[in-house]
């Protein structure tokens, strides 16, 4: 056999035919030849396939001699794209000067704008349609000048090679005695270029065909698994016989019955409502069979998302020793890629703000940052190295990341420059490699910060001992090495392309994509995880599918092509429809042999918009026209996933939670230290979970940080620039010009807003907004101090007092009560105001009718207001700071015309001449029948009312 060569699909196949083989004979041979048709193609014409990189280059030098302005940053966008077309036109042996001529004239036509439909724009001829136009024109000449150079230096893309061999094959295999006889073995659908090398092949006795097929998808012309086979029947390509009648019409064709007469067969078709429970699902049906008996059937676990790889390792128990993995573990899937495409992003999103001196200084973006920091091989290396915030008064020491992400958000810095987050990283080496600019046309700095990032991490790896993550590393630094030598070399060329840091980030993605860690494993196990492709050739006994969904099994239809579809058609080139015949037979032929197969498809959609939340439309096939072909051989079950007691109970009953002594002693320590404010009894009213989360358990909502100007924030900063300039200037009789208003604008949003930017987008608008704002206020407060004698008696003054409440057995509590004022001011006339100062919308009821009820029971929000001017004016009166003045309290809102803007109050009285000593009375008989509901049995139950909800921060505890 020392010239015979197997021709077979996958380097897996070919692994398993020399296995089977060696079982065939009891003493050593001389196996054949068997080799994957890649490996075959490129052997057999003489060729070295070329990197993608450096392909990338050699297209680029050859549209650079034809359009000199063509940019290399959008070249690198379309160009793996067109790369990914010369392959596919040279594999199926498409006229290229026919396809291009074609696709040229087409494009023409499109200018002419003949038969625009209604309301479409016409083609308008602009610099860039130009170009456009012109890249297509030049398609021709780039195809066959890059086909010159390579040939020239002997290299070839894959295509290529294929092209090559199919026009020499007489040459290079009838006529060369090493190849004596050549075995096709197990193909399904051949490129036209491997169409050609076999009939010429076969028409001279020089090559046999070994289908692998079944008659349920043969002789069913609808059914697509079988498109290309009876194709390739109709047109006498050799090898298709029937073997039904029985063995004894040899071992060579096998196109038998399989899938509709083999006994005793089960299916099952199982919906998950995540993907990662298809993996823990999977490990447990393997780790029963495992268990089940001496015994284990060769077991394919079948992969059609790739992702899935990872979870479905962890998910196998311990009980599973024999494993063998097919596919690479893809660097692109792996925690290390994460970490350097954050990186990258943290460069792109790099944000220049001019200084005092009106140079240019480069800051990153905090989300990025955060994002960068909360890496765990970043936590991990902080962790290692005992990395610490600086010492703080009276506090334990802090973890540095912790305490810097903490200091990012109190202190309002959207944006950080790479000194300040040196500094606040303690200048340990990790903050200068991951937060240094990088510049945009030299991606020399980006090598070398890597560089420097992997040999940092080493002492990660280390310490984490993560084999797979160690080969990740390993396999990065060779592919860092290889594209740093490569950029090199394109250097040194004349006229070399300047590469971007967009442009490096690209090359280096593509070498990541192409990049997995091969597994080294016994190719015999019982157990093999793989992807469908390297299926090809193989049979097992139990075949477990997983992400058996629409859009991942067969994928999404998608025309990635510079090629339009139309013509794709025209001229041969395979599209969607072929790919997805070619998913099915790949299905159909793994399931021939099996005795068992397990289908598992998520129900919900994925995050990623691969899955659709419904099974595959094949499923459907096999159970509505495969199981009923069977005549009752197929054993069909679709088990619903159960899942542990209780989990999937729709829990009807309003979250409550009952007043234990622990709960009444934690409110009676609120009640008598911080004490009850307005927001804190609308919170009561309005939601009593609201209130027990917020003062009782005292939950807080994780703080974030926002570039943008919050609403909150935006109200902050008025209320403190209103303060200042009242505090500074109308207490002290100065004048409140305009340029005073803006000044004090300014410096109180730097105290408020501390790190956060003003000089462009939502922020600049919010800005002008306030400065608007207060200009006219402050002069329509010049006006009132004028004419109606305004004199400011408090600002922002905290008032408090006590009231005795009795809440059952005899035990009275001294109930404290609080309010911040933001101004006390007394008109001419002697009446005393309080004004709250409002930058939302002010709606007060228009009548009170019964106010100790409204204030008690009311949930409706406008009622919160009136809750507010309630206790203010209490407070005021119980604190004896009114000489015997009348007092009304009120808001002044900046959505009205803050020119002209309206003091809005209510009448707020119990008694119709407002005596203040019937008023203070009332309103302690109140906040006495508040505290002694608080204390009642009722449990504190959420509210019914779901407008109630829409901002709160609890509505995922409650389910809402």
């Amino acid at each position: 056999m020392d010239h015979i060569w197997v021709i077979l699909p996958t380097r897996r196949a070919v692994s398993v035919f020399n296995r089977e083989l060696a079982d065939l004979t009891e003493r050593p041979m001389l196996a054949p030849h068997a080799v994957a048709v890649d490996d075959f193609i490129t052997e057999a014409a003489d060729v070295q396939i070329i990197d993608s990189v450096s392909l990338l280059f050699e297209l680029y030098d050859v549209f650079q001699q034809l359009e000199h302005q063509v940019e290399f940053d959008k070249f690198v966008g379309w160009a793996s794209i067109l790369l990914t077309d010369f392959d596919r036109i040279d594999q199926f042996l498409v006229d290229a000067d026919r396809l291009f001529g074609y696709l040229t004239e087409a494009k023409r036509l499109e200018t002419w704008n003949l038969q625009l439909p209604s309301g479409a724009a016409p083609v308008v001829n602009t610099p860039i349609t130009s170009q456009y136009f012109r890249l297509f024109a030049n398609l021709k000449a780039a195809y066959h000048r890059l086909r010159d150079r390579l040939t020239a230096k002997g290299l070839a893309y894959r295509g290529m090679a294929y092209r090559l061999l199919a026009n020499e094959v007489e040459a290079r295999l009838l006529d060369n005695p090493l190849y004596e006889k050549i075995y096709f073995v197990g193909f399904n659908a051949l490129s036209a270029a491997e169409e050609q090398i076999i009939r010429v092949l076969t028409k001279a006795q020089k090559a046999e065909l070994i289908w692998d097929t079944d008659a349920y998808y043969m002789n069913n012309g609808r059914q697509e698994a079988g498109f290309f086979l009876r194709k390739y029947k109709a047109d006498g390509l050799p090898g298709f016989k029937d073997r039904s009648g029985g063995p004894g019409l040899g071992n060579t064709v096998t196109m038998g019955r399989s899938l509709t007469q083999t006994p005793d067969r089960t299916y099952r078709m199982v919906g998950v409502p995540t993907a990662s429970l298809q993996a823990k699902l999977a490990g447990q049906l393997v780790s029963e069979t495992a268990t089940a008996g001496s015994h284990t059937p060769r077991t394919a676990i079948v992969l059609a998302d790739e992702t899935l790889l990872i979870p479905v390792l962890y998910s196998l128990s311990e009980t599973v020793r024999d494993l063998n993995v097919t596919m690479g573990l893809s660097l692109r899937h792996s925690l290390l890629f994460t970490l350097v495409d954050t990186l990258f992003e943290l460069q792109r999103t790099l944000v220049r703000f001019n200084d005092a001196g009106g140079e240019q200084v480069p800051k990153f973006h905090h989300r990025q940052v955060t994002k960068l920091l909360n890496h765990p091989f970043v936590r991990q290396y902080a962790t290692i190295n005992d990395l610490l915030a600086p010492d703080q008064p009276n506090e334990l020491p802090k973890p540095l990341i912790d305490w810097l992400l903490g200091e990012v958000v109190s202190g309002k810095r959207a944006y950080l420059s790479s000194a300040e987050l040196r500094a606040l990283g303690q200048q340990d080496a990790l903050f200068g490699i991951l937060f240094t600019p990088w510049p945009d046309h030299d991606p020399t700095l980006a090598i070398q910060a890597l560089y420097e990032l992997i040999d940092l991490l080493r002492d990660v790896y280390r310490e984490g001992q993560d084999t797979i993550e160690i080969e990740y590393l390993y396999l990065f630094f060779s592919l860092l090495k290889q594209l740093e030598t490569t950029l090199r070399q394109q250097a040194q060329q004349p006229g070399a392309p300047a590469v971007t840091l967009r442009s490096f980030r690209q090359f280096m993605n593509e070498l990541i994509r192409q990049t997995t860690i091969p597994f080294t494993s016994e190719g015999d196990s019982p157990v093999q995880l793989m992807g469908l492709l390297e299926t090809r050739g193989l049979d097992f006994e139990r075949v477990i599918v997983l992400s058996a969904n629409e859009g991942i099994l067969p994928q999404a239809r998608k025309h990635n092509s510079l090629i339009p579809f139309d013509i794709a058609q025209e001229v041969g080139l395979p599209t969607y429809r072929e790919q997805e015949s070619i998913t099915a037979y790949h299905l159909y032929r793994l399931l021939q042999r099996a005795q068992d197969v397990t289908f598992l498809y998520t129900t919900t959609p994925d995050a990623y918009g691969n899955g659709k939340g419904e099974p595959s439309r094949f499923l459907r096939q096999i159970e509505h026209e495969l199981v009923p072909a069977a005549g009752g051989t197929i054993t069909l079950h679709k088990p619903a996933l159960r899942m542990a007691a209780g989990a999937d109970r729709q829990d009807t009953v309003p979250l409550q939670v009952p007043k234990t002594e622990a709960i009444r002693k934690a409110l009676t320590t609120y009640l008598t230290r911080t004490g009850i404010y307005p927001t804190h009894l609308n919170h009561y009213v309005s939601c009593g979970m609201q209130f027990y989360f917020q003062k009782l358990v005292g939950i807080r909502e994780e703080r974030d940080l926002d570039e943008h100007i919050g609403n909150d924030e935006f109200g902050t900063w008025i209320h403190e620039t209103l303060e200042a300039i009242d505090r500074d200037y109308r207490l002290v009789d100065k004048p409140v010009t305009q340029d005073v208003v803006l000044q004090v604008l300014k410096e109180q949003y730097a105290r408020v807003m501390a790190g956060r930017v003003a000089d462009t987008g939502y922020n600049l608008l919010f800005y002008k907004l306030a400065e608007d704002i207060m200009v006219q206020f402050q002069a329509f407060q010049n006006g009132e101090t004028a004419s109606r004698g305004i004199k400011i008696l408090g600002l922002e003054e905290h008032l408090t007092t006590t009231v005795p409440v009795d809440i059952g057995d005899g035990t009275i509590i001294q109930v404290k009560l609080g309010g911040k004022l933001d101004r006390i001011e007394q008109l001419a006339n002697g009446t005393i105001r309080i004004v709250d100062y409002k930058t939302g919308k002010v709606e007060l009821p228009s009548r009170i009718t019964n106010l100790s009820e409204s204030i008690t029971d009311s949930a409706d929000g406008k009622w919160d207001k009136i809750r507010q001017l309630w206790l203010y004016k209490y407070l005021l009166l119980k604190n004896n700071r009114t000489n015997g003045y009348p007092v009304e309290a009120g808001f002044y809102s900046f959505r009205s015309d803050p020119a002209k803007p309206v003091f809005q109050t209510n009448r707020v009285a119990f008694s119709d001449d407002n005596d203040p000593a019937t008023y203070i009375q009332e309103t302690e008989k109140l906040i006495t029948t508040f505290v002694q509901r608080m204390f009642a049995d009722e449990p504190f139950i959420m509210t019914t009312n779901t407008a109630v909800c829409t901002y709160c921060q609890f509505t995922k505890i409650c389910g809402r």
